[in-house]
């Protein structure tokens, strides 16, 4: 992660991406400021050419927030995969778990509500088809970790607030009471993905 005074994180992956491309076309020079070390300037030269220009390096945005994949069985019970740094990694999980779980009738990825915080904002639920929020319903929590569904019913969508160590904790967490909707809480079990995410 970058820090706070240098808005651009190199390990950036459309960043790492471009400099890869860029490689196999330009000659590619980059200027680093003297104190820090941190690259401020790319430089690209055409090679048949000669033509240059250069591109400022003045922030970046990751897709790292973490999410966890909520799959829907066939029978409606719901678990959580997880968690996973990202939006788009969360979603590349989908397939590998599809495939390797017959029982799975849908999937979708849900950012997890930090449980530290009480309020859940707007953009922290996530709507699901109305006759999945109809027939949802909790399962065996069998797994080392649990998280905590708001379900919404009424709305058709959920907020997932997590992970917890325990059930117990999970299911002491209580939102602030003020603007929330009425939602059924369902305790989840939360899986680790089986595979590198």
């Amino acid at each position: 992660m970058h820090d706070a005074a240098y808005p651009f994180d190199t390990a950036n992956r459309a960043y790492q991406r471009f400099l890869s491309l860029a490689s196999d076309h330009f000659e590619v020079l980059s200027w680093d400021n003297a104190t820090t070390g941190r690259p401020t300037l790319i430089t690209l030269t055409d090679i048949g050419s000669r033509d240059t220009f250069s591109i400022a390096l003045l922030d970046s945005v990751e897709d790292r927030t973490p999410h966890a994949l909520l799959a829907v069985t066939t029978t409606a019970a719901l678990a959580l995969h997880g968690p996973i740094a990202g939006r788009a990694a969360t979603a590349d999980y989908a397939p590998h778990l599809a495939i390797n779980n017959p029982d799975i009738a849908a999937t979708t990825p849900v950012a997890l509500h930090n449980p530290t915080q009480t309020h859940v904002s707007d953009d922290g639920w996530t709507q699901v088809p109305p006759d999945i929020a109809r027939a949802a319903r909790t399962t065996t929590v069998d797994a080392p970790r649990v998280a905590l569904a708001l379900l919404d019913r009424d709305r058709a969508r959920l907020a997932v607030i997590g992970p917890f160590a325990t059930l117990d904790a999970a299911d002491a967490w209580q939102p602030t009471a003020h603007r929330q909707p009425p939602a059924d809480r369902l305790l989840l079990p939360m899986h680790a993905p089986d595979s590198p995410y």
